[in-house]
């Protein structure tokens, strides 16, 4: 995973990486809410929100 970073690093912007990095953090949220809560918030539907974050520019 590092090395794939080290390699898209120089095509990867400052916003996406910002856009990336406050969707995974929902996604972790909603994981916690799952296991704190008796609520089923299926986590595996929203990971395509991660190709919207870096695509949305």
């Amino acid at each position: 995973m590092t090395l794939l970073t080290a390699v898209l690093s120089p095509m990867i912007s400052d916003s996406v990486l910002n856009n990336l990095s406050y969707v995974g953090s929902i996604l972790i949220f909603c994981i916690g809410i799952n296991l704190m809560f008796d609520r089923h918030i299926r986590v595996a539907n929203l990971l395509p929100a991660l190709a919207v974050a870096v695509l949305w520019r």
